[in-house]
């Protein structure tokens, strides 16, 4: 079977010739390590554009921030293949830089910018929108703009990887601009909470915004030729849900029901990337029109019991740890998290192998023990 077809075996429920492998993402970082690094990195070009226009020099990088997601995610994509990765996710993100060292974006989320060997990574710590006045006030994006930028964006990764196309299946997805996270990480969560009780128009209006967005860059994925969508957005920490689970029912439940009804008119499949224990919210997930879900967070995760829970109606992938498994483990420990994730998620079909969640510090040597693992002990029937 060819990257495509193995995962959409899977995310149909279905065995296909072993288990698939997958990432949310890889990290620049880590793809300078597999692929060599580039001659001019990013703050290669911001530092030359800051010399040559030393008054508007933030304007220029912001008209080109396009083109450098197009270049590391196309990046990515190859790092992907070269790992044996059968999917790889990729996403166009509406950034706006205030300075080498701070950026935004259209949702009023505030971000640190660190330089880790030249690839910009983005710290969250905070956000614009405190209130009804900060929200009214902030600007507005033009929706059309968006739907073109996120189709410029995709056609170019794909454009990038035309060589490739037909050996790695390319993941859409919304990370960082997703329904959920947005909504509180745009105000901060004290201010969020504190709205959730006073000013649920607000929050509805929030929610609204976001989950317009998320159907705008995805239709324009779609419109691609976009098969597989990621719902990057976090519901959960290592306690449980994030927030109480009544304001899930009332305000994102029926936000993920329009996402994933338009998904699957348009053909497509919806996974839910979360981190955190989810145990309490899998009905949530379910109804909410999710074909698979993603992380499966370990220790906090038992992935016998989603599998039991939930293994006929969701595709269910992850649980190997990006904390010690993938950064610092012998070779055995690897191989053994890959074996009992197999035999938890992957009987009978549904299940797919990926690192619970990527960053910048994971060895590559270990990604690849991963997955020399899992096409070693996945292949069906197991």
């Amino acid at each position: 079977m060819k990257s495509f077809e193995r995962i959409w075996t899977a995310l149909n429920l279905e065995e296909p010739d072993r288990i698939p492998t997958h990432t949310i993402n890889i990290d620049g970082n880590v793809a300078d390590q597999i692929l060599g690094r580039p001659k001019r990195n990013a703050f290669d070009i911001f530092d030359d554009l800051e010399k040559q226009y030393p008054d508007d020099w933030v304007d220029k990088i912001n008209e080109i921030l396009l083109d450098i997601e197009i270049s590391t995610f196309s990046k990515a994509v190859r790092a992907g293949l070269d790992l044996g990765f059968d999917g790889v996710g990729v996403q166009y993100i509406p950034f706006i830089l205030e300075s080498q060292t701070e950026m935004t974006d259209i949702f009023g989320k505030r971000h640190r910018v660190r330089n880790i060997d030249g690839n910009p990574y983005p710290d969250y710590y905070g956000g614009y929108i405190k209130n009804r006045e900060d929200w009214e006030a902030y600007p507005k994006p033009d929706m059309k703009e968006e739907y073109n930028k996120a189709k410029k964006f995709y056609k170019g990764v794909l454009r990038k990887c035309r060589d490739i196309k037909d050996d790695i299946c390319i993941f859409a997805q919304n990370a960082l601009t997703s329904v959920f996270p947005p909504v509180w990480q745009g105000m901060g969560m004290a201010y969020f909470a504190r709205a959730l009780k006073n000013d649920p128009k607000l929050i509805e209006e929030r929610f609204r915004f976001c989950t317009d967005y998320t159907l705008t860059v995805f239709k324009a994925y779609s419109d691609c030729g976009a098969k597989i969508f990621l719902e990057g957005g976090d519901i959960a920490h290592k306690g449980g849900p994030m927030i109480n689970p009544k304001y899930f029912d009332k305000y994102l439940l029926p936000r993920f029901q329009e996402v994933s009804e338009a998904i699957h008119d348009w053909g497509g499949k919806y996974i839910l990337h979360t981190d955190g224990d989810v145990t309490d919210l899998l009905d949530f997930i379910v109804e909410s029109g999710f074909d698979g879900l993603q992380c499966l967070e370990p220790p906090w995760v038992d992935p016998y019991l989603v599998k039991k829970r939930v293994g006929d109606k969701l595709c269910l992938s992850g649980n190997i740890d990006t904390k010690h498994i993938l950064v610092d483990a012998t070779k055995k420990e690897v191989e053994k998290a890959v074996e009992v994730a197999i035999d938890a998620l992957g009987k009978g079909g549904g299940g797919m192998i990926s690192p619970a969640n990527f960053h910048p510090s994971m060895s590559v040597e270990h990604l690849r023990w991963m997955i020399e693992a899992a096409n070693k002990f996945g292949v069906y029937p197991l």
